[in-house]
């Protein structure tokens, strides 16, 4: 059995968990999000196609119980220390035949039971067929228990979205090398996922994303074909992972000299940027590092070039994406705390001019204020 965490460390978030469900009175909840259950279980698998649910009842000792396909039992074995699971074969029982009857072969079929509502992973086909085979079960959300319980992360989780941060530097600087012209976005990319995986990261929830030219104003595509020239704004963004904890980290590079409209505006995102991370200080409310951006972005007439919000919580993550729940927002009720850990991405664009700029790491707060977990400069790298 691998874990990275002792397993006292696993009793104690089930705990934890546990009393934060008895304190919004349930009496169980289904778990289908795979972060969550990797956080809870160390169960490390991308087999979450298929419908799976850690049934955690809500008495303090009482241990979870896994449902998944036989196809994950070994898996399961190795990864995880996990004692009551139930392996359904797909091609003899139907997965939400197999949910129901593990709930009630264990007895979780009255009282107050949670289930996510935001989760890609609980298809509403299968929160319907479990809501309608107990019609005397009070169901209610508990999609954000175990996000919450995953906010403020121990050092040792820490440390290894420091390892995390450290790998993405390496991958970037070797992208920056192969910056060239003639030299294509999947190229770059391909570059950039070796370059992971030779410093020791494993897959990212989201691969790794380069776009050159005009269309490095295009913010979540995917590398092209497309052949950087000079002259070329180039963009990339990657993650280091290192035991399934995220450093995302984005850069922006030029093939050449910048022109003067390139140049100023990625001055004037760096100065946001560098405001954005001290404004995420212990104690702020979650939404000043987007106001401390936004003050400078506005004289320059930026703002409006914003692509998204400033930055989010950050840690375990699967794919399709990293995002934890607090987001930094105005309406997020959250305040900054050591032990959180976000991204910062004041990210622009402007497709009407030709060009964007990414610029983003994962920061952590700590009692002294925000740090940065990457070494590399905030400026543009012009190569």
């Amino acid at each position: 059995m691998h874990l990275p965490f002792p397993l006292t460390t696993y009793r104690a978030r089930l705990a934890d968990v546990q009393r934060r469900m008895r304190d919004q009175q349930l009496d169980a909840m289904l778990i289908s999000i795979p972060d969550a259950i990797y956080w809870l279980t160390g169960v490390d698998s991308v087999g979450y196609l298929w419908p799976q649910v850690l049934i955690i009842p809500a008495r303090d000792g009482e241990q979870p119980i896994y449902v998944t396909r036989t196809t994950e039992e070994p898996g399961v074995d190795a990864c995880s220390w996990l004692e009551e699971r139930y392996f359904y074969d797909i091609s003899e029982e139907d997965p939400v035949d197999a949910i129901i009857g593990t709930m009630r072969r264990y007895g979780v079929d009255t009282g107050r039971i949670g289930i996510e509502d935001d989760a890609f992973t609980m298809l509403p086909s299968t929160a319907r067929r479990i809501r309608e085979a107990f019609p005397a079960v009070e169901f209610t959300d508990c999609s954000y228990i175990v996000p919450a319980a995953r906010l403020i992360k121990t050092d040792a989780e820490l440390a290894y979205q420091r390892q995390a941060a450290e790998i993405a530097d390496y991958a970037m600087e070797r992208v920056f090398d192969a910056i060239r012209p003639g030299v294509s976005e999947v190229q770059l990319a391909g570059i950039a996922a070796a370059a992971l995986g030779e410093a020791g990261g494993e897959h990212a929830a989201i691969p790794p994303m380069v776009v050159s030219g005009e269309r490095s104003a295009l913010v979540h595509c995917m590398a092209s074909r497309r052949t950087l020239s000079r002259g070329d704004v180039v963009c990339i963004e990657l993650a280091g992972v290192v035991n399934r904890y995220h450093a995302v980290f984005m850069r922006t590079a030029v093939i050449g000299e910048p022109s003067r409209r390139v140049a100023d505006v990625s001055n004037t995102l760096v100065a946001a940027h560098r405001a954005a991370i001290e404004a995420a200080a212990p104690g702020n409310p979650v939404h000043l590092p987007e106001d401390a951006a936004t003050a400078i972005l506005t004289p320059a007439d930026l703002t409006k070039n914003r692509c998204h919000r400033i930055g989010y919580s950050l840690g375990v993550a699967y794919p399709p994406g990293w995002l934890e729940p607090m987001t930094m927002v105005k309406g997020d009720p959250h305040v900054f705390a050591p032990g959180m850990s976000f991204t910062v991405e004041p990210n622009l664009h402007l497709p009407e001019e030709g060009f964007g700029i990414k610029l983003g790491e994962t920061v952590e707060c700590t009692p002294d204020g925000a740090r940065t977990m990457s070494r590399l400069p905030h400026e543009l790298r012009v190569v």
